[in-house]
């Protein structure tokens, strides 16, 4: 197993890259659809920092589990002992004092134990505890696999938003300098004013300062996209934004389900709450192992020993002995320590039950920001889908009118800027709605590898 992790952690990247690279240079987008960010999630899940440490998390959690199992089985132990010894002593006898010394003489002894809990209640409420944390471990791993894909479909709505904004900007500042000229030159002729310069200088300038901030996004989500995913100059790559679909919000999996059944579905399967469920068990168990302080605990045991002396009046003694029998331990009195221990305990479970009811809270009002988030963004889609088809028909029909002399390049001019407006904020509400449509589906744990290639259809459908 270990051998084919690696070997899949190896493939991987090429694969991706592979898909890619066709995808961007050959024009394969079949290749590509479907799997790219299915390949991407598999990718990010073996580099990403966070989640590699949610992995070591997740495996120490569940090592609790094996030590309350040793817990309750035989307990077997030895001890060999060989020594050198020097002893001196005085006896009383009716001669007086009598002093002896013996010098460097040998001694050995060896003993094997053997211990089994027969009643130990606060091992049993241990080992439940343990069973808890064991699924607290893997609740929260998968949680934190849910917010790599989250991070994973945020990037990309930047990156495709900033992309598509970058596009923009570039026409618009084109567009913004030649109207600035023919405005210079319209006031050199004295049909425009020194304000009407100063006007189009400062759309200029604002077309150029909204292009610095697209190119800046575009650079930090490929950054990001990069770190998360480790795939950086595999086979000369130039990794590219999606480019999102006009329809996008439309056609996400699972975009026209039920806010109120959405938020009982995330109620039952969300991560999170799992994990906060198992930490009021795992806090009523420790309730328990408080309790068990109180009461008395029985153990079986056996044991072998054997010893050796060599003394000069001793020479050659040897001892064995065997023994077997049950230990029943009865606590009487701890200065009431263990009544505070059971009070704490009692404490930290009414904060987990109470921090349960505060995360079903905030999960319900995450569902509700981003459900009306993405119902936003589909009727802002459709607005600006509709501003962009009138937009259209006004360019056509500017484009004629300047063949037939009835109109200036100008009113061309002004209907492309207000289209590249329309289609810089038809790609920020489709990015809006992708990310939304992630943080949705990753309350429901259902942000896997599956559903991001159902996603990849709607992103890539024309």
């Amino acid at each position: 197993m270990p051998f084919a992790r690696q070997l899949y952690a190896h493939a991987l990247p090429c694969l991706l890259s592979m898909t890619l690279w066709s995808t961007a240079t050959i024009g394969l987008p079949a290749l590509a659809q479907g799997q790219r960010l299915s390949l991407e999630f598999s990718q990010a899940s073996l580099h990403d920092p966070e989640y590699q440490s949610a992995i070591a998390q997740r495996d120490g959690g569940v090592e609790s589990l094996e030590q309350a199992k040793a817990a309750l089985l035989p307990q077997i132990s030895s001890n060999l002992q060989r020594s050198q010894n020097n002893t001196d002593s005085r006896s009383q006898t009716l001669l007086g004092p009598v002093d002896r010394s013996f010098d460097n003489y040998p001694a050995m002894s060896a003993s094997l134990q053997l211990r089994q809990g027969l009643y130990r209640p606060k091992s049993w409420a241990g080992l439940a505890q343990s069973k808890a944390q064991a699924e607290y471990a893997e609740q929260s791993l998968a949680a934190a696999r849910q917010d790599l894909g989250v991070r994973l479909m945020s990037t990309h709505a930047e990156w495709s938003a900033a992309s598509t904004a970058l596009k923009a900007s570039k026409e618009t500042i084109e567009i913004q300098a030649r109207l600035a000229a023919q405005v210079q030159k319209q006031f050199k002729a004295g049909d425009a004013t020194r304000t009407d310069v100063e006007v189009a200088q400062a759309r200029l300038s604002q077309a150029r300062s909204q292009f610095a901030e697209a190119e800046l996004a575009f650079e930090n989500a490929k950054l990001a996209w990069i770190q998360m995913t480790g795939l950086s100059g595999l086979m000369g790559l130039n990794p590219q934004p999606f480019s999102l679909s006009a329809r996008l919000a439309d056609h996400l999996p699972l975009a026209h389900a039920n806010l109120q059944r959405w938020q009982e579905a995330a109620r039952e399967q969300n991560p999170l709450l799992r994990a906060q469920r198992a930490a009021i068990s795992s806090a009523k168990e420790e309730v328990k192992k408080a309790q068990a302080e109180h009461l008395p605990t029985a153990d079986l045991f056996a044991s072998r020993s054997y010893s050796k002396s060599a003394m000069d009046n001793t020479i050659g003694t040897e001892y064995r002995t065997a023994q077997i029998g049950v230990q029943v331990a009865v606590p009487i009195f701890a200065g009431g320590a263990i009544n505070s221990i059971i009070r704490q305990a009692e404490a930290n479970l009414r904060r987990a039950e109470h921090d349960h009811l505060a995360a079903i809270n905030r999960l319900n009002l995450q569902i509700d920001r981003d459900w009306r988030s993405l119902e936003a963004a589909k009727v802002e889609g459709t607005a600006q889908r509709r501003t962009i088809d009138a937009l259209q028909v006004v360019i056509e029909s500017a484009t004629r009118g300047l063949s037939a002399g009835i109109a200036t390049r100008q009113d061309e001019d002004q209907a492309n800027l207000q289209l590249l407006n329309a289609s810089r904020d038809l790609g920020r509400a489709n990015a809006r709605a992708l990310a939304a449509w992630s943080r949705l589906m990753a309350s429901l744990g259902a942000l896997n590898e599956a559903n991001l290639s159902e996603a990849e259809a709607a992103i890539s459908k024309p």
